[in-house]
């Protein structure tokens, strides 16, 4: 083999890697600054889904659960969101007098606190919605929001059902989501 064609390289050019940019993302343009989310969206009221809003107090106790309610005829559709949330949360359908009530595919929101609102303008028709803010959540109050016991919890559910209804409640259909 004949080296008399080849050309001589630089010595500093001779290394066996070659030199690295900086850094991968040094040619990547900046992007212009955007909006935060709270700047992006407003959230809706409660008043757009639900009739009225309203403090239970719990009778010898200082706890006070906030309700959202609907409607004004047929059974109570009783809402029950899932930790973390509040009583204002999907509901994908339900059943109320054997009526079927189908919520609309798409009907859904990514607001959590607007999870049953969105399908009470739906079963309000039929039947009446009542969303309750559970211990540690929403605007109710407890004398210790961090005891989530489900046997707790119960108790509390069955305390703002006999303080909204007495000892002869209607009929009562239980939903939740978790």
């Amino acid at each position: 083999m004949d080296s008399s064609h080849m050309t001589s390289l630089p010595e500093d050019i001779t290394d066996d890697h070659p030199p690295q940019p900086a850094s991968v993302f040094a040619s990547v343009p900046q992007r212009p600054p955007t909006k935060s989310s709270s700047e992006k969206y407003t959230p809706l009221d409660w008043s757009v889904y639900f009739d009225k809003e309203d403090d239970v107090a719990i009778p010898e106790s200082n706890d006070v659960f906030h309700v959202y309610m609907a409607g004004t005829e047929g059974p109570v559709v009783f809402c029950l969101h899932g930790g973390g949330y509040s009583g204002v949360q999907i509901l994908l359908g339900s059943n109320p007098n054997g009526v079927r009530i189908n919520v609309p595919p798409g009907r859904t929101c990514v607001l959590a606190w607007l999870s049953f609102a969105v399908s009470t303008g739906i079963i309000k028709e039929k039947a009446r919605v009542v969303a309750m803010d559970l211990r540690g959540h929403g605007k109710s109050v407890t004398d210790n929001d961090f005891d989530l016991s489900v046997e707790t919890m119960c108790n509390d559910v069955l305390a703002v059902i006999k303080e909204l209804y007495g000892d002869s409640p209607p009929a009562i259909i239980l939903v939740g989501h978790r």
